[in-house]
């Protein structure tokens, strides 16, 4: 009879341990989805001082990526993939880790693998955000119908996928496809400021309309008072609108909000050259290609330096150390997670 009891307790034992561990994975994942990046990648590594649980490498890649510590989220998402060959969850952290570095090849080898493997609205979506960094427009739009589809219903979680085919008809030209869809990720979820910031970029200032361009980041604004990248894009246009006290103004705001955006240095760099500060402007436009502009934007700010600064070669920056430009930067300093609007 002793005997017997022995097997049983283990096992009693073993089925309270899984448990335990499915309870700390929850709470890692309620932490991630609540912008806690911070304290999910504590209980996460706590649980990895311990041997036995490998499934915690890919939720602290996902923990590391939402702060910006891309290095990290690579390591860690390899590692994932090397305890667990079978699971799909560390390909799609270090998919993110690379697109977050601006090593976009590698970035889109790797969602493009995952959407062959099991598309999802999630890699789908993905594929399209680094496709149109890529200037691929007609398959990232291929992605992105994909994903509707499969999401079905419209509804405040497919606003995300409207925005981006917003996005996507306003860089191919096509306003009028452009609008509707981004005024449909409005409707759909008004109290989300990305989707006013990208109303405001690509629909009214793409095409010059830099007055309207402010009431939508306006809207944005008041909505997340912490936006940076909407802070940064009303600056620009109220520079285009003349007003370079205001615009400098913003633009330094989202500096101080998202110093490692590499758009903030390219815009500043802008207004300082034609300014007639070429000093300070060349110093800005390294600076630009220095945090990654040129991974994730492409050479304009590299061409700017060869005409104006002779003397300060450009070079090619390093990937960038910061979060894929777009959604709102979350109150517990959660970067964004998507591109968006610089």
């Amino acid at each position: 009879m002793r005997l017997l009891i022995l097997p049983a307790l283990l096992a009693i034992a073993a089925t309270g341990a899984a448990q335990s561990t499915a309870r700390i994975q929850a709470k890692v994942r309620a932490k991630l989805a609540k912008g806690k990046a911070y304290p999910a990648i504590r209980v996460a590594s706590g649980v990895l001082g311990k041997p036995g649980h490998p499934e915690f490498y890919a939720l602290r890649a996902e923990g590391y990526s939402a702060i910006a510590e891309f290095t990290k989220a690579e390591q860690d998402a390899r590692t994932a993939m090397r305890l667990l060959p079978d699971s799909l969850s560390g390909l799609f952290q270090l998919a993110v880790a690379e697109q977050g570095m601006g090593q976009l090849d590698s970035a889109g080898v790797h969602f493009g693998e995952l959407v062959r493997q099991k598309p999802t609205v999630e890699t789908l979506f993905r594929h399209a955000q680094v496709r149109q960094l890529q200037g691929k427009l007609q398959d990232a739009m291929a992605d992105i119908d994909q994903a509707l589809a499969l999401e079905g219903a419209a509804s405040a979680a497919s606003a995300r996928l409207h925005r981006l085919k917003g996005e996507l008809a306003s860089m191919a030209g096509d306003t009028v496809l452009a609008k509707t869809e981004l005024d449909e990720a409005v409707q759909l979820a008004p109290d989300d400021p990305v989707n006013y910031n990208s109303r405001g970029y690509y629909l009214y200032a793409f095409r010059g309309n830099h007055a309207e361009a402010i009431r939508d980041y306006d809207r944005a604004i008041k909505l997340n008072p912490n936006y940076s990248y909407a802070f940064n894009n009303r600056g620009w246009s109220w520079y285009k609108e003349g007003n370079t006290k205001k615009a400098l103004k913003d633009i330094n705001r989202a500096k101080r909000k998202k110093s490692m955006n590499p758009f903030v240095y390219r815009n500043l760099g802008v207004i300082a050259l034609e300014s007639g500060d070429t000093a300070k402007a060349c110093v800005l436009l390294r600076e630009a290609v220095d945090k990654g502009f040129t991974a994730l934007y492409g050479n304009e700010v590299e061409q700017l330096m060869e005409r104006s600064c002779k003397q300060v070669p450009a070079t090619k920056g390093k990937a960038p150390v910061q979060a894929p430009q777009g959604t709102m930067d979350q109150r517990q300093n959660r970067p964004p997670v998507r591109n968006n609007a610089p």
